[in-house]
């Protein structure tokens, strides 16, 4: 076994699993070259190949955690903005910061935890189709991934509504983008459940 042959092979098993049939072949093809530096032109460029596709994989995955970051974001500041009207009609009014400011800062915690949530399910659920995805796990790392916030900024006491938080968004995130993964085989899946199921499709299968 050559340096090209080695480059090949360190290659090939980066591809995706959908790919690795291709990277065989052209393992194949090396075999049949003999001068070392038409191998070493071939290798390389098949392992510029493989490259590409590893990277735009990545950038797929990253967009994905990013908009789910972005989705989390203003569904976080609505939720809470009906828990405090809630809380008011049956408590009466308080002494905490206005209602637009506490909105507001919901909203950037709903940011944190999005990204969180979205690195998560790429890392809990990689490679697996979104209508595969168990949506008692994904609950599970939508309650995880809102824990951290609270905990790190010394707010443990919030913890209870900010793992039913995060486990309510995540579900139905992941349910809405679910139906649109199965209604996408027979009919277009309608633009709100889309916006769903391409940052889900990304984080978990980008490829």
């Amino acid at each position: 076994m050559d340096w090209p042959e080695r480059l090949l092979i360190a290659a090939v098993r980066r591809m995706p699993a959908k790919r690795r049939e291709w990277g065989e072949a052209m393992l194949a093809e090396l075999a049949s070259v003999r001068l070392l530096q038409e191998r070493w032109l071939f290798a390389a460029g098949c392992a510029g190949t493989a490259l590409e596709e590893t990277m735009i994989s990545a950038m797929r995955r990253v967009r994905g955690v990013a908009l789910i970051s972005l989705i989390w974001a203003p569904l976080w500041a609505v939720m809470f903005g009906v828990f405090l009207l809630v809380l008011e009609r049956l408590l009466g009014p308080s002494n905490e910061p206005s209602f637009v400011f506490m909105m507001l800062t919901i909203g950037q915690v709903g940011l944190v935890t999005g990204a969180l949530f979205g690195v998560l399910l790429a890392l809990g659920e990689n490679g697996k189709a979104v209508e595969q995805l168990s949506l008692m796990r994904v609950a599970l790392w939508g309650a995880l991934s809102a824990t951290v916030f609270p905990v790190m900024t010394g707010r443990a006491n919030q913890v209870f509504w900010t793992c039913t938080f995060g486990a309510i968004v995540a579900v139905a995130m992941v349910a809405v983008a679910r139906r649109a993964a199965l209604s996408r085989l027979s009919r277009s899946p309608g633009l709100l459940r889309a916006c769903a199921l391409l940052p889900v499709s990304d984080t978990v299968n980008p490829r």
